[in-house]
C-alpha cells in the first residue's frame, strides 16, 4: 500500500507541477462521466414507462421530449468527455510531460551514474525498464486509472442509493458476490505480473536473437556463411519452449480465470430473476424492471459490477504498472559517481598506485591484488600481460570509471578521486580497443574527443593531422562535415583503419597530458601494430603514455615496462634490463619476436 501511494504520489507531484489546471479539469470531468450512469438508471425507467404512456394516450409528446433531450445527452456526455478529452487531449498531454520529464532526468541521471551499473544485469534491468516501461505506465495510471477510479467511485455511490430507494435487501444479492470476484481475481492478476517478471529476460534474449536478421552489422556474415537458416530454426526452437512453458502455466490458472471472471456473470442470472419477481409482484414498473436488468446483464464486463470492480482500480489494477513505474524510483536511486572538487588541469602528470584491490561488483575474486605502479611525467610506459590479467580492469580505475576496493592511486601526489571528472576527462585521453563509431560527420567524430573545442577549426585540423586523418580527408564527399556510417541519410562507410585513425586524432583534442592506448591495434597484424605505435611515440613526445597491450610491440620505445599477471605486477623495468632477468617477459618476447624479425630487432636467446 505504501509503494501504490508513493508511486502516485511521485506521479501527481509531476502532473501538478506541469499542469495543474489538466489534472483538476480530469477529475471533475471524471466525476460528471462517474454520475451519469446511476441518473440513466433512472432516465431509462422513465423512457420506457412514459413511452408506454405516450402509446396510450396518458402523456403528450410534448412532455416526453424532455426525457428524449435527457437520455441523448446522458448517452453522447460521457463518450465526448472519455473519447474526445481524457483519452484524447489528456492522454497526449500527459504523455508529453511523462516524456520531457522523465526522459530529461533520467538522461541527466545516466550521466552520473558509476559505470559498474552498466557492467551489472540487475542494474542494466532497472535501467531498461525505466526507460522503456516507466513512461507507459505512468501514462496508463494518469489518466487512465485516476480517470476510471473517480468515475467509478461516483457511479457505485449513485448506484447504491438507487438500489437503497428500490429495495435496500438488493445490496445483499450484489456486493457479497462483488467481494468474492475481487478476491479471485487479484490473486489471479498477481500470478500474471510474476509471470510476466519471469518472461522478461527471455523476452529480452528472443528480440536481440531475431535483431542478428536485421542488422547491417552482422547481415554481411550471415549472408556469407548462410546462418540465416539456423538463425531462423534456433529462434523458432527457443521462442516455442518459451511459449510451451507459458501454455503450462497458462492452463495451470485457467481454471481460476474461468471462475473469477464468471463469478458476476452467474450472479446476473439470480438477479435478474429478482427482478423479475418483483416486477410481477407490481413492486418496480416495467421500465425500472428493464433498467435494472439491462445493467447487471454487463457483469464484470460493463454495469454495476464493473462500477464497482473499477472502483478498486488502483489496488486492483496499478500493481503491474507500479511495479514498472516503480523502477523509475528504483533507477534514480542507483549510485552515483562522487564528484570531486580539485579543478586544476596540471600540465605534467605523475601517476602513482599503491597496494590496489579490486573485484567487479557482484563477484567474489579480486581482478587487481595489491598493485604497486609509479609512472612519471613524461614517460612512456608499457603494461604487458596475457589476456584477462586486469589490464584493462586497471585503466578502468585510472579513467574512474570504477574506484578500488583497497588502496589508492595518486595524480600528483593527490587521490585521483579528488579531481572533478570535468577535469579527469582533460587530463587523459584513451584509445581503446573497442574505440566508438559515431554516425557523426568526421568533425563531429574527433571533436568528441574534447566537446569545448568542436567548433574550433584549427583544433580539429591539428588534432587531424596528429592522428593521420588528413592522409584521406580527400576522399570523404563532404571533407570534415562528412556523415559517417550509413544509419542517416548522406552517410558513408570507412575503412577499419580509418576509424582507428579518427579514435587516435580524437584522442589528440585538447591538448591532453596523459595518453593511454588500451590494445586499440589489436586488430591489425604484428609489423602494422609496430609501425603505428612507433609513429605513435613520436606524436606523444614530451606527453605522458600508457600502453596496454598482450602483443610487445610497444615496449621497446617504452621507458618502462610492467608485466601483470594474476593481478600483481611481477616484474619491472626496461626492455633491456627485463631481458636480462630471462622471466615471464623474456619468454614472451621470444615467443613473439619473430613477428618482427625484419625490423632488425637484436635476438635475446640464448
Amino acid at each position: 500500500m505504501k509503494t501504490l501511494f508513493r508511486a502516485y504520489n511521485r506521479l501527481m507531484g509531476i502532473l501538478f507541477k506541469e499542469a495543474p489546471l489538466t489534472v483538476i479539469m480530469t477529475i471533475l470531468m471524471s466525476v460528471v462521466v462517474g454520475a451519469i450512469p446511476p441518473i440513466s438508471l433512472w432516465v431509462n425507467q422513465q423512457m420506457f414507462d412514459n413511452g408506454i404512456g405516450v402509446a396510450q394516450g396518458e402523456i403528450s409528446f410534448a412532455n416526453y421530449t424532455p426525457i428524449l433531450l435527457i437520455f441523448l445527452i446522458t448517452n453522447i456526455l460521457p463518450l465526448f468527455i472519455k473519447n474526445i478529452y481524457i483519452n484524447g487531449y489528456v492522454r497526449i498531454r500527459s504523455q508529453l510531460i511523462f516524456l520531457s520529464s522523465f526522459k530529461n532526468k533520467m538522461l541527466i541521471k545516466c550521466k552520473k551514474l558509476r559505470y559498474e551499473h552498466f557492467e551489472n544485469d540487475e542494474s542494466l534491468e532497472i535501467i531498461e525498464k525505466a526507460y522503456s516501461r516507466a513512461e507507459g505506465s505512468a501514462n496508463a495510471m494518469f489518466p487512465g486509472y485516476i480517470s476510471i477510479f473517480f468515475s467509478s467511485i461516483v457511479s457505485s455511490v449513485g448506484f447504491i442509493i438507487q438500489l437503497l430507494n428500490i429495495k435496500w435487501w438488493l445490496l445483499l444479492t450484489i456486493i457479497p458476490i462483488f467481494i468474492i470476484q475481487t478476491v479471485v481475481i487479484t490473486k489471479k492478476n498477481k500470478n500474471i505480473y510474476d509471470e510476466l517478471e519471469t518472461y522478461w529476460n527471455k523476452e529480452k534474449q528472443y528480440g536481440i536473437l531475431a535483431s542478428y536478421l536485421r542488422s547491417r552489422d552482422y547481415n554481411k556474415e550471415i549472408k556469407l556463411f548462410e546462418i540465416a537458416p539456423y538463425l531462423i530454426d534456433t529462434y523458432g526452437q527457443r521462442l516455442n519452449g518459451r511459449n510451451r512453458e507459458y501454455e503450462k502455466y497458462y492452463f495451470k490458472h485457467l481454471k481460476k480465470n474461468l471462475v473469477g471472471y464468471n463469478i458476476s456473470d452467474l450472479a446476473v442470472i439470480l438477479n435478474s430473476i429478482i427482478f423479475l419477481f418483483l416486477f410481477l409482484q407490481g413492486s418496480i414498473t416495467v421500465g425500472l424492471f428493464i433498467s435494472l436488468t439491462a445493467l447487471m446483464i454487463g457483469g464484470a464486463r460493463s454495469g454495476i459490477y464493473k462500477a464497482f470492480s473499477d472502483s478498486l482500480i488502483l489496488f486492483n489494477s496499478s500493481g503491474y504498472h507500479i511495479n514498472f513505474f516503480n523502477y523509475y524510483e528504483r533507477y534514480f536511486s542507483l549510485s552515483e559517481k562522487p564528484d570531486g572538487v580539485t579543478t586544476e588541469v596540471p600540465k605534467e602528470v605523475n601517476i602513482e598506485l599503491k597496494d590496489v584491490w579490486f573485484k567487479y561488483p557482484g563477484t567474489d575474486k579480486h581482478v587487481l591484488r595489491g598493485i604497486n605502479m609509479k609512472m612519471c611525467s613524461g614517460e612512456k610506459v608499457s603494461l604487458v600481460g596475457e589476456n584477462g590479467e586486469g589490464k584493462s580492469t586497471l585503466v578502468k580505475l585510472l579513467l574512474g570509471l570504477f574506484f578500488p576496493d583497497k588502496g589508492m592511486i595518486l595524480l600528483n601526489g593527490r587521490d585521483l578521486y579528488s579531481y572533478t571528472q570535468l577535469e579527469r576527462s582533460k587530463i587523459f585521453a584513451p584509445i581503446f580497443q573497442d574505440f566508438t563509431h559515431y554516425s557523426f560527420t568526421l568533425r563531429e567524430n574527433i571533436g568528441a574527443g574534447y566537446i569545448e573545442q568542436i567548433s574550433d577549426d584549427n583544433a580539429i585540423n591539428t588534432a587531424a593531422h596528429k592522428g593521420g586523418v588528413d592522409r584521406f580527408i580527400d576522399l570523404m564527399p563532404e571533407g570534415y562535415n562528412t556523415i559517417l556510417n550509413r544509419d542517416f541519410e548522406g552517410g558513408v562507410d570507412i575503412s577499419g583503419g580509418q576509424w582507428q585513425r579518427i579514435a587516435i586524432a580524437r584522442a589528440f583534442m585538447g591538448d591532453k597530458p596523459f595518453f593511454i592506448l588500451d590494445e586499440p591495434t589489436s586488430q591489425l597484424d604484428p609489423m602494422a601494430e609496430s609501425k603505428l605505435y612507433d609513429e605513435f611515440a613520436n606524436m606523444v613526445s614530451g606527453k605522458s603514455a600508457l600502453f596496454i597491450t598482450h602483443r610487445l610491440a610497444s615496449t621497446k620505445i617504452t621507458d618502462k615496462i610492467f608485466v601483470i599477471k594474476n593481478g600483481t605486477i611481477i616484474e619491472e623495468g626496461s626492455h633491456d634490463g627485463l631481458m636480462q632477468c630471462r622471466g615471464i617477459y623474456f619468454n614472451m618476447f621470444n615467443a613473439q619476436k619473430r613477428w618482427y624479425e625484419n625490423k632488425g630487432g637484436q635476438n635475446y636467446e640464448g
